[in-house]
């Protein structure tokens, strides 16, 4: 007799859980991700082979309960070093003593580090940003929220449209030849290597994939919030 397969499991929700878990964001809330590259052969000094270096990020944020939200992306062009305009940027996008969010925050914030590190006039608005992070893959992690379209996984490109099915708005091959980090990478690389390709519509494709991957992040926090809700005692 075979055993029971994980698509057959039911789907776990631990409310509690997740209301502990939110418990600790407060507004406003921002929403980060960056998109790196990691050449072998270092483009600057100082680098390490296949060293993550961050050349944009996406950021959305939300002021209040019920508040607007808001989307910026930095883009730091070609042919230059982009980290310290990333490091200014961020600082300047993202205030002191308010909540960041990521999902799996350990690369976030080990490229804030890394920013902090080589940056020490920026180090402290930099690690302030660091050291307020949440991380939003905890719960999907844990099981607190699991479903069986997840499969054992808990990847952002398999939560969101396991928790968000056939939803064109968050349908990442949709995109237009951005489809993932690696594509990211490669086609900034490609930028880098041939003044040619730096055109307006690969940027575009660029801000257009990278602020989806924030958008998700606002979608993952809202869908918590909806089921923290369940069996809650009024």
């Amino acid at each position: 007799m075979g055993g029971l397969g994980i698509n057959s499991m039911k789907d776990i929700i631990d409310a509690e859980k997740i209301r502990e878990f939110l418990a600790e964001f407060s507004y406003p809330l921002y929403f980060l991700d960056f998109e790196t590259i990691y050449p072998a052969v270092p483009l600057f000094e100082g680098v390490r082979p296949y060293q993550q270096i961050p050349f944009m990020y996406s950021l959305h944020w939300i002021e209040e309960e019920g508040g607007e939200l808001h989307h910026a992306v930095f883009f730091s062009y070609p042919g230059r070093d982009p980290r310290r305009y990333i490091a200014e940027e961020l600082c300047a996008d993202i205030p002191k003593g308010v909540c960041t969010v990521a999902y799996n925050m350990c690369f976030e914030k080990a490229r804030i580090r890394e920013l902090a590190e080589l940056f020490p006039d920026l180090a402290d608005h930099l690690m302030d940003i660091h050291d307020n992070m949440k991380d939003l893959m905890v719960p999907f992690r844990r099981k607190w929220y699991y479903t069986d379209a997840m499969e054992g996984s808990y990847s952002l490109k398999v939560v969101l449209p396991a928790l968000y099915p056939d939803d064109p708005e968050l349908d990442y091959s949709r995109l237009d030849g951005i489809h993932n980090g690696g594509d990211a990478s490669a086609t900034y690389l490609a930028m880098w290597q041939d003044p040619d390709d730096q055109t307006p519509e690969k940027c575009r494709q660029l801000s257009e994939y990278c602020g989806l991957d924030t958008f998700a992040l606002v979608k993952l926090w809202q869908k918590l919030k909806v089921k923290s809700l369940v069996n809650k005692k009024l």
